[in-house]
């Protein structure tokens, strides 16, 4: 059956537990999440501000961004497996709680490092989060088509979120400052917690033991190979804190490889890359978001560095690929249910991979039609591709496994966008339009690899 009808006539899907899903269910969900990537693409546009405030070191700039990243990306596994284990709804209240008062922090941090800090802490509670709101739908929803398409929402969310954060962070780094990107956290963040405890259905749990060594070698892992890039970028590859973090990153993975071998409940257990398509989904999202998040961070600070414009503006600029990607996020992508994932992924990922090639031209001065033609056409095909990736992974593994399936995409979907971060800062240095060339070049790869992958592994 799946469908009850609903007090105004229309149908409502059924929950796991019998009852009737409301949309205030999903969408207080939705808005914990919605928040949480917003604040991670928001910060683009105000790191100059950060450098006029604060000064600091081109390293200390991406760690403003990279500290999040890093700290989510590394707690994504574990989240994942958490949220089977003590339930996704209770662990999205506790996380979105801590993201709130972690956020009230940024927007009073003192300095560079209390803000590096501050950022670091709103990644863990974001590396619990993340899993937990994909897990919490794909429990609520016992009617398959009704949880496609509350995942196909999830993915437009979260897509959204990507492209408007540099237009709300332009805008209230203009008319506020900075410290508003984190402030506006707080009564958001509350709001989606009451929400939640209103309308969300309790989360079953799955009683298995955490694989607390496999987790700490994840995060040692994660942080230190992105941090070997981004103080190589900033001090060089000869520099004692490169050494010693490319030094420990393949300690770390060797740890991270041990971890599972001899853990009963690994953080990611080895027979899950057995099972067809989930290798590839992990490896798609990964792509995905070092084009998506890469060539949205390398084009923002062109702009402010070499085209000389403000936040407001620079965050004014992406509304076309805003409205391009919201377009395709809501609208076209729809038509999986018709087409199939395949054609729609690979669709998208040859479409956003013609958008990084047609911006190569961009230069030192303005040339706003290249800009909105590529940028449009890049908005367009991640935007195609971006709510359909978690149906992807969570349909290669069994429902019981929502959060691990949940938080592994996540994280290797994190780990593309810090490595992009890492590797496309220290290119943009000094405003060069052949650094900025570079990046894009590197993005275009990226998403054609993506095409290549889904071709060949997605069905």
């Amino acid at each position: 059956m799946g469908e009850a009808i609903g007090t105004a006539g229309r149908t409502a899907p059924i929950g796991r537990d019998g009852r009737a899903v409301g949309g205030a269910a999903l969408g207080s969900v939705c808005l914990g999440f919605f928040m949480v990537l917003l604040d991670g693409s928001a910060l683009n546009v105000a790191l100059p501000s950060l450098s006029s405030e604060f000064g600091g070191s081109l390293a200390q700039l991406e760690w403003t961004v990279n500290a999040y990243t890093v700290a989510m990306a590394a707690c994504l596994l574990g989240g994942g497996a958490l949220a089977d284990r003590v339930g996704a709804r209770r662990l999205f209240l506790v996380s979105l709680l801590f993201f709130v008062g972690a956020s009230a922090a940024c927007a009073a941090s003192p300095g560079m490092g209390a803000l590096i800090a501050a950022r670091a802490v709103q990644g863990v509670a974001a590396g619990g989060l993340l899993p937990a709101s994909l897990a919490v739908i794909a429990q609520m929803y016992a009617e398959p088509a009704a949880r496609a398409r509350a995942f196909t929402v999830w993915g437009g969310i979260s897509s959204l979120a990507l492209v408007v954060g540099p237009v709300a962070g332009g805008a209230l780094t203009a008319a506020v400052g900075w410290r508003a990107i984190f402030l506006i956290n707080v009564p958001i963040g509350l709001l989606s917690a009451l929400a939640c405890r209103r309308w969300v259905p309790v989360s079953p749990v799955r009683r298995t033991p955490l694989d607390l060594l496999g987790q700490s070698a994840t995060a040692a892992l994660v942080g230190c190979g992105v941090g070997a890039l981004i103080e190589a970028g900033a001090a060089g590859w000869t520099a004692p804190a490169t050494i010693a973090l490319c030094a420990a990153t393949p300690v770390a993975a060797l740890g991270f490889v041990a971890a599972a071998r001899v853990s009963p409940h690994p953080v990611l257990p080895p027979e899950t890359f057995r099972r067809p398509g989930f290798a590839a989904a992990l490896a798609v999202g990964a792509l995905y978001q070092f084009g998506a998040y890469g060539g949205q961070f390398a084009i923002s600070l062109h702009l402010q560095r070499s085209w000389g414009l403000d936040a407001f503006r620079a965050g004014l600029a992406f509304v076309p690929f805003a409205a391009c990607w919201s377009l395709a996020s809501f609208v076209l992508a729809r038509a999986v249910h018709r087409t199939g994932l395949r054609p729609l992924l690979a669709t998208g990922a040859a479409t956003a991979a013609a958008g990084s090639l047609a911006l190569l031209p961009l230069g030192a001065t303005p040339d706003w039609l290249v800009f909105t033609a590529g940028s449009c056409l890049l908005g367009l095909g991640a935007g195609l591709m971006g709510p359909s990736l978690p149906t992807v992974a969570l349909r290669a593994l069994p429902a019981e496994r929502s959060g691990l399936a949940s938080g592994s995409l996540n994280a290797f979907r994190q780990i593309g966008g810090a490595v992009a971060v890492g590797l496309f800062g220290p290119m943009l240095v000094g405003a060069r339009a052949d650094g900025l060339r570079t990046c894009l070049g590197l993005v275009t790869v990226g998403f054609l690899a993506v095409t290549w992958v889904i071709l060949r592994s997605v069905r």
